[in-house]
């Protein structure tokens, strides 16, 4: 039996409700589809990084095309996680308290506003959900190749359930994290089959990207058994990564990339390179395997400890 803020689900409803964070004045929109039919509990978040758009345009667009008649089992869409940071453009961070909120879980009800939304997701989402999908894309300074993350750090069960709706999306590359931070990680180490998946960015997004988008997401709810008669994807074979390498900037200066996010290349290549003002290398990034590139700053101007780039192997 599923409840949002002590509001009973029935059976064959499709209800939008405003879910208050707990112990402050901030509400998330979450929408809920529950078929007439027994199934799974799944969570579809969007927005944990609010300028992550396309996101939380494809969550909201799935949300109003699905039916109760649709489904079997409930779905649970946190269509906005962090509202303010949306509707203010602002990157990364909840601006009320400067924190990113996917390093916040499991969250605390007495913390500041990062910490007490973290808590009200899990509280309130995860803890009720069979099956977790994280929705992002690279913030408005990145650029991604299109790839999903699975839980890698979680029992080994779950880890394979994570990698098999992995698999379902369709997209090409699979990256195992191994990661204890974020919510579909802290998800997943509580026994909840999650993965989080990203496309686009630079806070805008294409009519192709977000249908593609959409099948990826559906792709997965048909894995599930979720959705009714919706044929599941061609299997094609997916790369996994299982090293990936994240890197950021030593020092504050101006970026200079010499690869696109899905561009492959050999160990010891150039991938790009921190100058000052005045043209002078202060830092280089090479390739320290053949791999590919996830994503990437594409902003020329950055901050000391700002991300630069992440490739995998």
């Amino acid at each position: 039996m599923c409840y949002i803020n002590n509001l009973k689900l029935e059976k064959g409803s499709k209800q939008n409700i405003m879910l208050p964070v707990v112990n402050y004045d901030l509400e998330l929109p979450v929408c809920v589809i529950k078929g007439e039919e027994g199934g799974p509990v799944v969570l579809i978040s969007a927005g944990v990084h609010g300028a992550e758009y396309i996101g939380i345009e494809t969550a909201i667009t799935i949300s109003r095309e699905l039916k109760p008649a649709d489904i079997k089992g409930t779905i649970l869409f946190l269509l906005v996680a962090n509202p303010t940071a949306a509707h203010s453009y602002t990157r990364r961070f909840v601006p009320e308290d400067g924190k990113n909120l996917n390093r916040m879980f499991p969250g605390k009800k007495e913390g500041t506003l990062s910490e007490k939304i973290a808590y009200t997701m899990e509280k309130e989402l995860q803890s009720q959900a069979d099956y977790y999908i994280d929705l992002h894309s690279g913030d408005t300074s990145e650029r991604v190749m299109s790839f999903v993350y699975y839980a890698g750090v979680a029992k080994e069960e779950v880890s394979k359930r994570s990698r098999l709706m992995a698999e379902a999306t369709g997209m090409a590359v699979r990256v195992k994290s191994n990661a204890t931070t974020g919510s579909y990680n802290y998800a997943a180490i509580q026994g909840v089959p999650s993965i989080l998946m990203e496309r686009g960015g630079q806070g805008a997004f294409q009519p192709e990207e977000l249908e593609s988008y959409r099948q990826e997401v559906k792709g997965v709810l048909a894995h599930l058994g979720v959705l009714k008669e919706v044929p599941l994807p061609e299997n094609q074979a997916q790369k996994e990564i299982l090293t990936a390498i994240y890197i950021d900037s030593e020092s504050q200066g101006f970026w200079y990339p010499t690869k696109q996010p899905g561009d492959s290349f050999v160990q010891g290549e150039l991938l790009g390179s921190v100058k000052d003002v005045w043209g002078n290398e202060l830092q280089a990034v090479y390739g320290e395997y053949d791999g590919i590139v996830l994503y990437e700053t594409v902003s020329m101007g950055i901050g000391e400890g700002d991300s630069l780039i992440a490739y995998g192997k």
